[in-house]
C-alpha cells in the first residue's frame, strides 16, 4: 500500500529581547559598486548575517534583495514563489507563505526513511536557492517588531489581555513557559494546536502564537 506523505512547516518568530536604537537597516554609502554593504539600524546584525550566509551559499536572489538593507513584501513573495517552482522541478507539489510556513506533498511515494531524507534535502536546497530561508524571518521581524523593542513583559501582557493565561499564573511562571517549560513537554503544553485534540481552544491557540510573534499588534 502506498501512503501519501504530507509535511507542514510552521515558523514562529522568536521574541527579541534586545533594544536597539535605530529603525533603519539601510547600508551605509559604498565607495564602489563592488563594495560590501554595511548595514545600520535595529536589524543591522540580522541583515549582515543573512547576507553573508546567502552569499556563502550562492543564493543570488537573497543577496540582491538584502544588499540595499530593505526588504519589500514583493521580494519575499518572489522568494516564496521561487521555492514552490524549485520544489515542482524536483517533482513535488508545494506551497510556501512569506512567513516561511508551507506544505509539501508527493502523491506517489512510499513513506520510508530514505525517501524522507531525500525530501528533507530537497526542501533545504530549495529554501537556499529561492532565498526564502534568508528573507522570511527577517521580514516578519520588521513587520511585528520594527524598532527591535519587543520584550517578554509585552508578551506576558498580551497573553493576559487575550485570556491565554489567568491571574493564577505569575509572570515568572509564564516566562518559564515561554522559555520551554519545566516538565520536558514544551512550553504551554496544555494548550494544543491540533484541532483534533479534545482540549483544543482556537482562541488560546491563536493568541499563544500571535502574542509571541506580535505582542504590540502591529
Amino acid at each position: 500500500m502506498r501512503n501519501h506523505h504530507r509535511v507542514v512547516l510552521t515558523w514562529i518568530v522568536g521574541v527579541l529581547l534586545i533594544s536597539l536604537a535605530s529603525c533603519s537597516s539601510a547600508p551605509s554609502s559604498q565607495s564602489s559598486a563592488t563594495a560590501e554593504p554595511e548595514f545600520t539600524g535595529a536589524y543591522a546584525q540580522d541583515y549582515s548575517q543573512a547576507y553573508e550566509q546567502a552569499k556563502r551559499n550562492h543564493s543570488e536572489f537573497a543577496v540582491e534583495a538584502l544588499s540595499d538593507g530593505e526588504l519589500a513584501e514583493s521580494e519575499v513573495q518572489e522568494s516564496a514563489d521561487r521555492y514552490v517552482q524549485c520544489m515542482a522541478d524536483k517533482g513535488y507539489t508545494a506551497t510556501k507563505s512569506i512567513d516561511g510556513s508551507g506544505d509539501v506533498y508527493h502523491p506517489d511515494q512510499t513513506l520510508d526513511e530514505a525517501w524522507t531524507t531525500r525530501m528533507e534535502r530537497d526542501m533545504h536546497d530549495c529554501d537556499v536557492q529561492s532565498g526564502i530561508l534568508y528573507l522570511s524571518a527577517l521580514w516578519q521581524q520588521e513587520q511585528t517588531n520594527p524598532d527591535g523593542k519587543n520584550d517578554t513583559s509585552m508578551v506576558i501582557d498580551c497573553l493576559r489581555r487575550h485570556d491565554v493565561v489567568d491571574d493564577s499564573m505569575s509572570d515568572a511562571r509564564i516566562e518559564q513557559e515561554l522559555n520551554g517549560g519545566t516538565d520536558g513537554a514544551g512550553g504551554f503544553s496544555w494548550i494544543p494546536y491540533d484541532m483534533a485534540d479534545p482540549n483544543y481552544d482556537a482562541d488560546k491557540a491563536k493568541w499563544l502564537q500571535e502574542c509571541q510573534t506580535n505582542p504590540r499588534g502591529f
